[in-house]
């Protein structure tokens, strides 16, 4: 895919969290603060763990693990509780734009085509990435959890985008993940890529499984 096969489209849809900016490492090292809190210091999963279990395609996977397979009862409060300890860690280590990011939305709005930012980060988090990052101002629009009764992996947040959006008649969206994939390719108006390598854990499931274009990072375009 090059930046010429991109002047085709008119509206290009992105995932936050490791399509725009490198943060699952946050997510994940949160994740391990706060359930070494509720459960001890010997709980642990590596980083690939993390995204078999956080990134899989199932819908309430992160609800099911914390009430099901870890037993804790009050996880809505435990999820509420790593999203503070995760904006503290955001807030003191800004993260950085992912590879070829600014060139890319650059490019979208030097060529008066619209951008939107589709996330199941909740609000307070998007606005702080907005603050860190004042081009991510320049989308059309964002949206966040608290917009969706079902976040992804459900296809409610693209299919808003679509209805949002009726005069772009051709739609790019990028995700990173197997979950927002398996959002994105439910969603026929829009073209779906996946950006991520092959150190992935759902890297062979995705190409295997999911009608999409790939790429590795955006410096590729």
């Amino acid at each position: 895919m090059l930046y010429s096969d991109l002047q085709n489209y008119d509206l290009f849809c992105f995932d936050m969290d490791d399509t725009l900016l490198e943060t699952e490492k946050y997510h994940y090292m949160a994740w391990l603060h706060i359930l070494q809190k509720y459960i001890g210091d010997s709980y642990f999963i590596n980083l690939d763990e993390y995204y078999s279990i956080f990134h899989s395609p199932l819908e309430d996977n992160i609800q099911h693990y914390l009430a099901h397979i870890l037993e804790l009862e009050n996880y809505a409060e435990i999820i509420k509780e790593k999203s503070k300890i995760f904006i503290e860690m955001i807030s003191q280590s800004t993260p950085r734009l992912m590879p070829g990011v600014e060139k890319l939305l650059q490019f979208i709005i030097n060529n008066d085509k619209k951008f939107v930012i589709v996330s199941n980060s909740p609000k307070e988090q998007l606005e702080l990435y907005m603050e860190l990052f004042p081009i991510f101002k320049k989308c059309q629009k964002y949206y966040y959890r608290e917009m969706f009764s079902k976040k992804k992996p459900n296809p409610e947040c693209y299919k808003m985008v679509v209805r949002d959006f009726p005069e772009c008649r051709s739609i790019i969206g990028f995700e990173d993940s197997i979950t927002g994939i398996h959002a994105l390719c439910q969603v026929k108006e829009i073209t779906p890529v996946f950006v991520n390598t092959q150190k992935y854990v759902y890297y062979d499931n995705i190409m295997n499984s999911y009608p999409i274009k790939h790429i590795n990072n955006f410096t590729l375009l």
